[in-house]
Parts: structure tokens; C-alpha cells; sequence
């Protein structure tokens, strides 16, 4: 396939120009992958977006991850105890109630974790999220879902063309092949994360 002839970022806008035929688009190609890429990190999830962060505090609110997107799981360690997740309702009413005590739940408000009830003192904290897929240029030419689906980042900038080709009788092409894409791998993430060992398996580990 042609897809399996883009590796870097350059390649991808040399391709998305191809396959539009348009040559007074290029210039709008890099563009076109930014918008794909806000769409991918919409729609997009799995396990290859998965990462594991660490940090240790004794505030209400920790700060999120730079490259957030959805959590996944909250733990304290040790000794592993995992955190349940509440609505920011259900924090309101933890806090209007004076309910102290150890960390037992958190919700997420804009980019900070809030931790029910407030810690007394230091706690270490490892969460699981859905990060950002790292944007392609001219200092970052590849990325993991560009190495594993170039034809996804492909579709995605093509159909970001849409406003321009109006029309277009392939818009429909590459709408479907994008979705078969995200399927393929959606089903392809959640049989690798079917317990096994009874471990999750995400990135390494970093701090927050």
C-alpha cells in the first residue's frame, strides 16, 4: 500500500497532496493534519495512548499531566488501593458533610485532580490516562500512531480537506476507510488489555 511509504511527517503531507490532487492545497496540508490530529485525540482510544504518571502530595488539588486527555484509573501506593471515582457533586457533598479521613475518591475539575477528602499529609498517587498523541512536525517527524497507522493519519487529514473539495465523491471513501481504521484498532487494544496476568499494561511510568 501506499501508506506503508509514510514514516515521517513530510512524507504524510507529500502523500495527503497526492492523494488530493490539488496542488494549490499544499500549503494547507500542515494544517489539515493538525485538525486530524485534534480529531484523533477526540475520538481515539487505546491502549498505545495509555501512560502511567507518578507524583507524591499533600494538596486538595494535584495538577494534571501536560498531555491529559481522559483518565483511566487513580491508585494510592502502596498499597495499591485503587481511588473511586466521584462527580463533582458527589465531592461537594464529601466536603459540605466536614467527611475527613484518608484519600478514598477524586474527581477531575478543568486540569486538576481534586482528592476526597483533602490528604493530611503526603500521599503517593499513580494514575493511568489517555495522553495526547504528540503532535507531527518539524521537530517530532514521526509518533508511535504514525509508526503503527499511517493509513488512520492519513484518512483523517484527507477528510480535513472536506471544507475545500465540497463534493467530492471520495469524501465518502475516506470517511469509511478512517472508521474501519479506528475499529480495527479499537478491537486490536481491547483484546491486548483482556486480563492475562492480571496486570495492566501502559507506558512507563513518569511524574505528573
Amino acid at each position: 500500500m501506499v501508506t506503508n511509504l509514510i514514516t515521517t511527517y513530510d512524507e504524510l503531507l507529500t502523500a495527503g497532496a497526492d492523494w488530493l490532487n490539488r496542488g494549490d492545497l499544499v500549503d494547507q496540508m500542515p494544517t489539515f493534519v493538525r485538525l486530524a490530529e485534534a480529531q484523533l485525540n477526540r475520538d481515539l482510544r487505546v491502549r498505545d495512548m495509555m501512560v502511567r504518571a507518578e507524583t507524591t502530595s499533600d494538596l486538595e488539588n494535584v495538577e494534571l499531566p501536560n498531555d491529559f486527555l481522559e483518565h483511566y484509573s487513580l491508585q494510592l501506593v502502596p498499597p495499591g488501593q485503587p481511588l473511586m471515582y466521584m462527580s463533582e457533586r458527589e465531592s461537594n457533598d464529601v466536603k459540605a458533610a466536614g467527611i475527613a479521613g484518608p484519600v478514598a475518591g477524586y474527581t477531575i475539575l478543568d486540569n486538576m485532580i481534586e482528592l476526597v477528602p483533602a490528604p493530611s499529609g503526603d500521599v503517593d498517587l499513580k494514575m493511568v490516562y489517555y495522553a495526547r498523541i504528540p503532535s507531527l512536525g518539524a521537530t517530532t517527524p514521526s509518533n508511535w500512531l504514525l509508526v503503527k497507522s499511517p493509513d488512520l493519519y492519513l484518512f483523517s487529514t484527507l477528510l480535513q480537506a472536506t471544507p475545500y473539495l465540497k463534493d467530492d465523491e471520495r469524501i465518502a471513501v475516506w470517511g469509511q476507510a478512517r472508521v474501519g481504521v479506528m475499529e480495527s484498532m479499537r478491537l486490536e487494544s481491547e483484546a491486548s488489555m483482556r486480563p492475562r496476568a492480571g496486570y495492566l499494561v501502559a507506558r512507563p511510568s513518569r511524574s505528573f
